[in-house]
C-alpha cells in the first residue's frame, strides 16, 4: 500500500483497478487511499469484481467489457485493425524453494460460448468468445514479441483464453505458423474442454508445442455439454502418452453431492492420474444462471465477500453442511497430494513418456520437441533427492526414486551442474519451509507499466510555451455529445500551435464533433489566439467554441471572426453537456 500510495502521487489522471469479488474489500482501501493521496485522479474499476453492484459508489468509470476498446472510447482513441501488442507479462516460480518456473503469458481471448451455468467468466461476455488476438498469425507473432522482449525464445508462454482448441480455425493457423518456424519451437500452455480436445490428433498438438492444458472435468456426473459423451480417462491418458501435462478442475457441491459421492467423484479424477490438479466449491457468482437459481430458491448464504474464494460454502447445501464441505476441500488435497505425490515430479514425468515416443519420429518437429521434454527432465532432476525426503508417503518416495533411474537411464544424470544443484536445492527447501510455517509468503512488489497511446489521441497534460497551458477533457457520456476540451493557463504562440497540431490530428483519424471552452485562460497573446482560429478553419463544421464571449472586449473583432466559420454553444447546450 505504501508504494501503491506513492506512486499515485505522482499525478496521474487515471488510476485503473481490476478486481474480483474476493478482492472487493481491498478495492475500497485502494480507492479510498487515491482520493486522498490525488483527488484530481479519476478511478476506473474492471475486472470479473464488477459484477457487484455496489461497485458504482467507488468508481468514476466502470469496464464491464473488454478493456482495450473501453479505454480507448475514454481516452477518445480511434480504435484500428492492428493487433494489439499487450503488456508483457513475465512469470515466475520456485519449486522447493529453487527457481524453476520462468515463463510468461500472452492474452488471446475472452469469453466462453460454453455457458456452463456457473461460469463467471463466460456469462460476464454473454457466452461469446472476444478475440483479442483474432488470427493464428496473430498468436504467433504476439509470442515472438513477448520473447525478443523477454530476451529468451525458450520461455514458455500461457495462453489465457477459456477455450483455446475450440477455436479451430485460429489455433489451425498458429500451428501453421510454427511448422515454417525454424528457431526454437514455440512451447505454451493453455485452458480447453475435453470437447475440444478429441477434436484434435495428439500430435498435432505436440507439434503446436503444447506442454500442458488445463481441462474442466467438473464432476463425473456433471451435465454441461462440453463433457456429454466423452471418456474423459481416455482424453487424460491419450494427453499423457504424448508428453502433454494436464491440469484436471474438480468441483465440489453440485446438488446431487452427498459426501459419498464427493469422494467417488475424487477417486474419477484420481484415475486420471493429471499432473496437476484443482479442487474448488461450487461458487454462485453475480450475473450467472446458478446465482439467479439459488437466489430463486432462496438459498444463498451471508457471506463476506473475501470467502468468493472456491473455499468457502456460499449457499444451503441440500446434504452436505457447511462445515462438512469446507472440511471437505482441504481433504482432498491432501489426499491428492498423498496418492499422486508432488506434482513437479508428476510433470517430468510426462515429458519422459512424451521423449520416449518422439526421439525417434520421423518427423523433425516431433524430434525437436523431444529433445525439448528431454532438456526437462534433466532440469527437474536436482529437485528428485528432495523430493524423496518430503515425499507424503513411502510408496510415493518409492515411486518418485523409480522415476528417477528410469529419467538417468533414458537422458544421463546433467553432468556436474545437476550435481551441484542437487547440492543446493535440500538447503533451498529447508528456508522456503521455514518461510511458509512463519508465515512469511512472497508479495510481489508493485509493477509498474507505461501503457502506449495513440499519437491521434487528445491526451489531459500541460503544454509547455513561455507559460503552461493545460489541457482537461471531458469523455463524451453518449456517442453524439462534443468531447468537451477545458483549457487553463497561458495560451501563446508556441502552446496555441501545439495545441493546434494535436487537435489536427485528433481531427483528421477520429469522428466526433470537439468543443473548446476558453473560459479557464489566464493570460492569452493576441496574435497566437487569431492564427489558431484561422488554421483550424477548414474544420469548422466539427469543432465548436465554448465561453468565446468572456474574452477581452478589446478582442472583439477576433471574437467576430471566429463566430464566422464556428458554432458557438449556446447556454442551454453548454449545459447539457456539463460544461464548467
Amino acid at each position: 500500500m505504501k508504494q501503491f500510495i506513492s506512486e499515485v502521487k505522482k499525478g496521474y489522471a487515471y488510476v485503473g483497478i481490476s478486481f474480483v469479488i474476493a478482492t472487493f474489500e481491498k478495492v475500497k482501501k485502494m480507492v479510498k487511499a487515491v482520493r486522498e493521496a490525488a483527488p484530481q485522479a479519476k478511478i476506473v474499476l474492471g475486472g470479473y469484481g464488477t459484477v457487484l453492484p455496489e461497485c458504482e459508489a467507488y468508481g468514476d468509470y466502470i469496464c464491464r467489457e473488454e478493456g482495450v476498446a473501453f479505454m480507448q472510447r475514454l481516452l477518445q482513441e480511434t480504435p484500428d485493425d492492428i493487433p494489439p501488442s499487450h503488456v508483457v507479462y513475465a512469470t515466475s516460480g520456485k519449486i522447493l524453494g529453487f527457481p524453476a518456473m520462468k515463463g510468461a503469458v500472452v492474452l488471446a481471448g475472452l469469453g466462453c460460448p460454453h455457458g456452463c451455468e456457473f461460469c463467471a467468466t463466460s456469462h460476464y461476455h454473454g457466452r461469446k468468445h472476444i478475440p483479442l488476438l483474432k488470427t493464428g498469425e496473430d498468436i504467433y507473432r504476439e509470442i515472438r514479441r513477448v520473447h525478443k522482449a523477454l530476451g529468451s525464445t525458450k520461455l514458455p508462454i500461457g495462453i489465457i483464453e477459456e477455450d483455446f482448441l475450440m477455436q479451430k480455425q485460429r489455433a489451425q493457423e498458429y500451428l501453421a505458423c510454427v511448422l515454417q518456424d525454424q528457431g526454437e519451437p514455440i512451447h505454451i500452455s493453455c485452458f480447453a474442454s475435453a470437447y475440444s480436445i478429441s477434436q484434435w490428433d495428439p500430435e498435432d498438438l505436440v507439434r503446436m508445442g503444447i506442454q500442458s492444458i488445463w481441462v474442466g472435468v467438473e464432476s463425473k456426473e456433471a451435465p454441461y455439454a462440453k463433457l456429454k459423451g466423452l471418456d474423459v480417462k481416455k482424453i487424460f491418458d491419450t494427453l499423457h502418452a504424448h508428453g502433454i501435462n494436464t491440469l484436471a478442475s474438480l468441483i465440489l457441491g453440485h446438488d446431487f453431492h452427498t459426501e459419498e459421492k464427493v469422494w467417488q467423484d475424487f477417486e474419477y479424477l484420481m484415475s486420471m492420474r493429471p499432473t496437476l490438479s484443482q479442487f474448488l466449491i461450487l461458487g454462485p457468482t453475480c450475473n450467472t444462471p446458478l446465482f439467479e437459481r439459488l437466489q430463486n430458491e432462496g438459498r444463498l448464504l451471508d457471506v463476506p465477500y473475501r470467502h468468493y474464494d472456491g473455499f468457502h460454502l456460499m449457499f444451503q447445501h441440500p446434504n452436505i453442511s457447511k462445515e462438512k464441505m469446507e472440511e471437505l476441500i482441504l481433504a482432498v488435497y491432501q489426499e491428492e497430494f498423498k496418492r499422486l505425490g508432488p506434482s513437479a515430479v508428476r510433470f517430468v514425468e510426462r515429458q519422459l513418456q512424451g521423449y520416449v515416443r518422439f526421439k525417434d519420429s520421423p518427423d523433425t518437429l516431433l524430434r525437436k520437441r523431444a529433445e525439448q521434454f528431454r532438456q526437462g527432465c534433466l532440469e527437474a532432476l536436482p529437485l528428485f533427492s528432495t523430493a524423496v525426503r518430503y515425499a507424503p508417503t513411502p510408496e510415493v518416495a518409492e515411486k518418485v526414486r523409480e522415476l528417477q533411474q528410469a529419467v538417468i537411464q533414458q537422458v544421463g544424470t546433467g553432468g556436474f551442474k545437476n550435481k551441484l544443484k542437487t547440492m543446493i536445492v535440500p538447503a533451498l527447501a529447508f528456508v522456503a519451509q521455514l518461510r511458509i510455517k512463519s508465515g512469511d509468503y512472497h508479495q510481489p512488489t508493485l509493477g509498474r507499466t507505461e501503457y502506449r497511446m495513440s499519437k491521434h489521441a487528445l491526451i489531459p497534460g500541460v503544454l509547455q510555451g513561455k507559460g503552461v497551458l493545460k489541457i482537461d477533457l471531458r469523455p463524451r457520456a453518449a456517442e453524439h455529445q462534443p468531447l468537451v476540451l477545458d483549457l487553463h493557463g497561458v495560451f501563446d504562440r508556441t502552446t496555441a500551435a501545439k495545441l493546434r497540431k494535436r487537435i489536427e490530428s485528433y481531427l483528421e483519424k477520429n469522428r466526433g464533433i470537439l468543443a473548446i471552452n476558453f473560459s479557464g485562460l489566464t493570460s492569452i497573446e493576441r496574435e497566437a489566439l487569431l492564427r489558431f482560429f484561422k488554421k483550424l478553419r477548414a474544420y469548422n463544421e466539427r469543432i465548436k467554441l465554448v465561453r468565446i464571449d468572456n474574452l477581452k472586449t478589446e478582442w472583439s473583432d477576433i471574437v467576430n471572426y471566429a463566430k464566422s466559420y464556428f458554432e458557438v454553444l449556446s447556454a442551454e447546450e453548454v449545459l447539457a453537456i456539463g460544461v464548467a
